[in-house]
């Protein structure tokens, strides 16, 4: 792949950035016009085109100069949640106070977001899905996959929003409107004022600095509540890590105080009556303690499967019923990672951060999944595996899984049935699954 070419595409795309700053859609059909004329208007003997060049020109120019007229002497606020959910609409409160002298018209508002272009090495090393069914020409120029890393690289739709008058001295309430599109972290630069000029052919932009910081949770589905056969496991002390809920609240006895007992346990009643020190003794806890396991083994580093596949843990895990079990999240990244929910351990909300950031797996084999699924396997009553492919390896964990009969449901998601049919043809996988494909996922993740 040539450098060069990557290096043309992120010129190109800095250009189509500050011509969308400063023309409207009308002024860039009015250039449009301005570069056809020059080319057919050279000869000026023979074609009277050069006229439409100068009008068109003319015009361009008036509206330049007329653009820069735009001030705008405003302190704004905005009321910003610190998360929100991908593909749901996001509004919030802006406030706007006009501290010049005079009113303010005609204003397009919209926030300014740090866009980063594809690096070289994403380019280079990247390839977009489906990009081995193009044309020997669209391979080697890789135009296409340019524009999929852009798609890519956008979190959030943020368009201009045209605001009402704005009357000087007043402050003005406006709500916002904003698209998420993708999980992970937004950073506002600021906000975006926009004046345009009488004619409507260019723009004038101003900005104001007011970083701030969104993150964008998973996309969620509507999931049933799953149910497992699994019998309750012993979990020593009810996990005391629980300060919230504290130990078992059940009472099993009254004894005499042992050193080390904590002072809580002391029945001041019984103790007053006896003449001794009394402590409450309490059972043990039983609960149910599910594992949800999200496989992040792909080579590839944007990928539509295990995007999908986040979307799906999350969606089981906002589900699930926190006040009797407790819900394992196993994912590896850099280092093999769990964290829990339930009986007052982490909140969903924390759990859901921790999903908006995770990334895909490209350096470890799936074995490092099995070998810490393994070490928690003994404690769990019932698993939930989330697959985006199936090879030996992950096969590997199904079979150690149902030796141990410890009940589980497996969810593949599907990107390509054919493929996924020769693949379990081939490996011969013995334990039921639940395929789901990329474009019903919606309809099929809700039958589950």
């Amino acid at each position: 792949m040539s450098y060069r070419l990557y290096a043309l595409y992120r010129r190109t795309e800095r250009i189509k950035q500050w011509f969308s700053s400063r023309f409207t859609p009308v002024g860039k059909h009015f250039l449009l016009i301005v570069c056809i004329a020059i080319l057919f208007g050279i000869e000026i003997q023979s074609t009277m085109i050069y006229q439409i060049f100068a009008i068109a020109s003319s015009l361009l120019f008036l509206a330049f100069l007329s653009s820069l007229r735009f001030r705008a002497n405003l302190k704004m606020r905005r009321i910003l949640p610190e998360t929100c959910i991908a593909g749901r609409e996001l509004k919030y409160t802006v406030y706007i106070e006009n501290r010049s002298r005079k009113n303010i018209k005609s204003v397009l508002y919209r926030e300014h977001t740090i866009e980063q272009l594809p690096t070289w090495q994403e380019f280079s090393s990247s390839r977009e899905e489906g990009e081995e069914k193009r044309n020997i020409f669209d391979r080697k120029m890789a135009y296409y996959r340019w524009l999929w890393l852009l798609r890519w690289s956008s979190r959030i739709e943020s368009c201009d929003q045209e605001l009402p008058e704005l009357v000087a001295g007043k402050i003005l309430k406006m709500e916002i409107t904003l698209m998420p599109l993708k999980r992970g972290t937004v950073h506002f630069c600021g906000q975006i004022l926009t004046g345009i000029d009488p004619l409507g052919l260019c723009k004038h932009q101003i900005q104001y600095e007011n970083p701030q910081n969104l993150l964008i949770l998973p996309k969620l589905y509507p999931v049933p509540k799953l149910f497992f056969p699994g019998s309750r496991k012993y979990h020593l002390g009810g996990i005391i890590a629980a300060q919230n809920r504290g130990d078992s609240n059940e009472f099993l006895s009254l004894r005499e105080y042992s050193h080390g007992d904590p002072i809580k346990h002391i029945d001041w009643k019984s103790t007053a009556r006896v003449g001794k020190t009394i402590v409450k003794q309490y059972r043990d806890e039983y609960f149910s303690r599910y594992g949800l396991i999200l496989d992040c083994f792909t080579p590839k580093t944007y990928s539509n499967v295990f995007e999908q596949a986040v979307s799906v843990a999350a969606s089981i895990m906002m589900t699930q019923d926190g006040e009797d079990s407790v819900l394992d999240l196993f994912f590896v990244g850099s280092d093999c990672l769990t964290a829990s929910i339930g009986r007052g351990l982490a909140d969903r909300q924390r759990i859901l951060e921790i999903l908006a950031s995770v990334t895909t797996c490209q350096d470890k084999s799936f074995v490092e999944m099995t070998s810490l699924v393994k070490s928690f396997s003994a404690l769990l009553s019932g698993i939930v595996l989330i697959l985006i492919d199936l090879d030996e390896q992950r096969n590997d964990l199904i079979k150690y899984l149902a030796g141990n009969k410890i009940p589980m449901k497996v969810i593949v998601i599907v990107e390509n049935r054919e493929d996924f049919a020769i693949k379990k043809k081939k490996i011969a996988v013995e334990t039921p699954m639940r395929e789901i494909d990329l474009e019903n996922l919606e309809e099929q993740i809700a039958l589950l």
